[in-house]
């Protein structure tokens, strides 16, 4: 959107649209292209790229707005109409059409999986999930289903329902033939989850083997309505208690989830069998203040959880071609909300759960950080009795120290790692400054210091391209789901910035994080996702909404002033130029002028944030 706006002057573009567009004085006049008119209301202020008219319609904007109403697009629609005027290229991704056939497909299937579940050739199934002591109620909550093994049932099935090839074959439940066409199910013999998104719809399903043949778990393909990556099993039914809590558990499994909430414990989510990603961050975020990595302390788990933390939570320094590279985090909240369990009795959430409840809770309670867990495992694997070992494990977690929001912590887990390698604090200390790159300066919380010359000046452009009002309401309704619920309150118009504005209306469309997500290209979606991960401070109900409500009233504030400026612009000699100015130009300006003033003193009124 920078490339667009940096390419196009508003001049240009609402010159395209009302030919009778005319110089005077500094800024442009004509008859207001949204109403019908004698006396030209219209102005295009060509030094602040804004439009506004004094007339009828009372509103304004800048171009992005003017071809929203122009050509009745929406935000997405007018960009791309900019972008091909400014030969700007924008990534596209594919938005999840909520029309998608797949889930009506997908609801098809789930009923077919449910009935031979139910049915006599379901019995092994049903013997199996009673043996794992899920209820009926649970089996009927979660949609617990049977695939026969007999491998065409459900091809059959669906195929007689009137699902087309096409349609079957990108569903992920068959399986091309030789011929291209379908020729059997995908799931044979197991025990089926259905995988909802956040609003409940079905997406996916996963298949339990019943035999011990490997693959354990099997899931749907990625296709356009499931990717297992951007979805987390049960959130959909979790995502109110999580929300209540403030806390959100990850298990690994399917039926650790399902005996979680059966004893009580609903705000349990299960990974899917991958690392958590960025996304599903995010969306855990969006609802929670604190995350918990639930694991088998075995070395599998340790080493999935390592896994995790290097690929998604961005914490552990590495070496690459030949040099130091340090990975720091780059959201320092992550940090500190994210705590591990390890589950160190020898049994997996689901048994724990069910013959000892309350040591599953002590277990979640007595969660640690994820630096002294880092600490501890990465110890463990590293030889911390050579000078090789220490240096690495220094290097590993310097990163993970110095991202740490606290200095206070800072210091704490500073002194521990020299404990661990068994050096002083004062030897880590000149280690520390003998190091190169931005890690040096990074001790105590210290940022790295300018480098001369131009990139000074980059990063004062780098403030300047961000909005931190427009942010912060956009971090609020990302991470609170009843502020979400109210972003319908946030005014467009408000937003200067158009990259904020299109966020803003992803959200205020689709009404929950994860459609906002689907509806948004590349950069955009990264933008959203950043925003629902930036640090808060911890605030109750009522501190939450003030802070809303305050930011929505500076957010109003500033957009009257600008109209204020507007104002003066338009009666300035200097905008007029040697036009006579019209009687009744001259009256509607001063009629929204008295409005406006209005509406400020109302502001004022309510009193400060």
């Amino acid at each position: 959107m920078d490339d667009i706006r940096a390419r196009l002057d508003i001049v240009d573009v609402v010159s395209g649209y009302v030919p009778d567009l005319k110089r005077t004085g500094s800024s442009y006049k004509a008859r207001c292209p949204f109403h019908q008119e004698n006396t030209p209301s219209f102005v295009v202020f060509p030094t602040s790229q804004t439009w506004r008219c004094f007339g009828g319609c009372a509103t304004g904007g800048d171009m992005f707005s003017f071809v929203m109403r122009r050509e009745d697009t929406d935000f997405n629609g007018a960009m791309r109409l900019l972008a091909a005027q400014a030969g700007v290229r924008i990534e596209e991704r594919r938005q999840r059409n909520d029309d998608d056939p797949l889930y009506a497909l997908n609801d098809s299937a789930q009923q077919f999986f449910r009935q031979s579940f139910i049915a006599e050739r379901g019995a092994y199934a049903r013997t199996y999930v009673g043996a794992r002591h899920i209820g009926e109620e649970a089996v009927a909550r979660f949609g617990i289903g049977y695939a026969p093994s007999t491998g065409s049932e459900l091809l059959r099935s669906l195929g007689a329902l009137g699902f087309g090839d096409d349609l079957l074959l990108r569903s992920g439940l068959v399986l091309r033939g030789d011929d291209g066409i379908p020729s059997r199910d995908m799931f044979r013999g197991r025990l089926m989850f259905p995988l909802r998104d956040t609003d409940g719809r079905i997406a996916g399903f996963a298949g339990r083997s019943l035999d011990g043949s490997d693959p354990k778990y099997i899931n749907t393909p990625q296709t356009s309505v499931f990717d297992k990556g951007r979805m987390l099993y049960a959130l959909d039914r979790a995502r109110e208690a999580i929300g209540a809590e403030g806390e959100a558990v990850v298990v690994e499994g399917y039926m650790d989830v399902i005996a979680a909430h059966e004893h009580g414990y609903r705000n349990v989510v299960a990974s899917m069998g991958t690392a958590l990603t960025e996304t599903q961050v995010s969306l855990l975020k969006a609802r929670a203040q604190r995350i918990v990595l639930a694991l088998d302390a075995d070395a599998a788990g340790q080493e999935a959880m390592l896994q995790s933390l290097r690929t998604t939570w961005e914490l552990v320094g590495s070496v690459a071609a030949g040099r130091r590279r340090t990975e720091v985090l780059n959201r320092p909240d992550d940090i500190s909300s994210l705590r591990i369990a390890l589950i160190t009795t020898g049994k997996d959430p689901d048994e724990l759960i069910r013959t000892d409840p309350g040591q599953w809770q002590r277990l979640l309670s007595d969660a640690v950080p994820a630096v002294e867990f880092l600490m501890h495992a990465e110890a463990a694997r590293l030889d911390i009795g050579t000078a090789q070992g220490k240096s690495a494990l220094v290097e590993r977690l310097l990163p993970v120290i110095f991202a740490m929001p606290d200095w206070a912590d800072q210091e704490h887990y500073f002194t521990r790692l020299a404990g661990i390698v068994g050096v002083p604090v004062s030897t880590l200390e000149a280690a520390v400054g003998r190091l190169q790159g931005p890690l040096r300066t990074q001790r105590a919380g210290r940022r790295p210091a300018p480098e001369a010359g131009n990139g000074q000046v980059e990063s004062v452009f780098s403030i300047a391209e961000h909005d931190p009002l427009e942010e912060r309401v956009l971090a609020l309704a990302s991470q609170d789901e009843e502020l979400l619920a109210r972003v319908g309150e946030v005014e467009p118009e408000t937003f200067v910035r158009p990259e904020n504005r299109a966020v803003l209306f992803a959200l205020r469309d689709a009404g929950t994080m994860e459609g906002a997500l689907a509806q948004l290209d590349g950069q955009l979606a990264d933008r959203l996702v950043r925003h629902s991960l930036e640090a808060l401070p911890p605030a109750d109900r009522k501190q939450r909404t003030e802070e809303w409500d305050g930011c929505l009233r500076r957010l109003e504030e500033r957009r009257l002033r600008d109209l204020k400026a507007q104002e003066a612009a338009a009666f300035s000699s200097d905008a007029v130029g040697d036009a006579p100015e019209d009687p009744e130009y001259v009256q509607a300006v001063q009629r929204q002028a008295l409005e406006i003033n209005e509406r400020l003193r109302d502001i004022f009124n309510r009193g400060p944030d």
